[in-house]
């Protein structure tokens, strides 16, 4: 059985933070698989990337999202985010767990919570839309809630 365990958050940050020190941005087929990214729409992966994944992996793991992670980098007004697992993958795929999800675009962030095969924010599980939780205090306060 394949080890997974590279795809967990701590992990992963150790990645992102050695792309930071070293500068520069990156072409997304050579970091790819070392970062958990399994899609992309710009041609390369820079700083200012780097530094949204950082700043979410280490508010997942301060979180308890120690798990599995994964990124799909996006632009403005397409697919895209960012994801923590409480569960390390056992297939290379985000396990039916726990997670956390933040949006990765420059012009529109938001958190959502998956417990208990729930998601929220949301009308149906707790009367809020799904993207009116924008920063990492409403994040919390939304994990104690539910």
């Amino acid at each position: 059985m394949k080890d997974y365990t590279s795809k967990n958050a701590a992990n992963v940050l150790k990645e992102v933070e050695t792309l930071i020190q070293r500068g520069g941005s990156y072409d997304f087929y050579a970091v790819c698989d070392k970062l958990s990214i399994f899609d992309w729409w710009p041609k390369r992966l820079n700083q200012s990337h780097l530094k949204q994944m950082r700043s979410f992996l280490k508010n997942a793991i301060k979180l308890g999202y120690k798990g599995y992670v994964c990124f799909k980098v996006g632009a403005s007004g397409c697919a895209n985010g960012m994801w923590a697992h409480t569960e390390a993958s056992t297939d290379g795929y985000s396990p039916n767990c726990d997670q956390i999800y933040r949006s990765f675009t420059p012009s529109y962030t938001y958190y959502s919570v998956k417990k208990d095969n729930k998601w929220y924010p949301s009308k149906e599980t707790n009367g809020v839309e799904y993207d009116e939780c924008k920063t990492v205090k409403m994040l919390e306060n939304l994990i104690k809630t539910i």
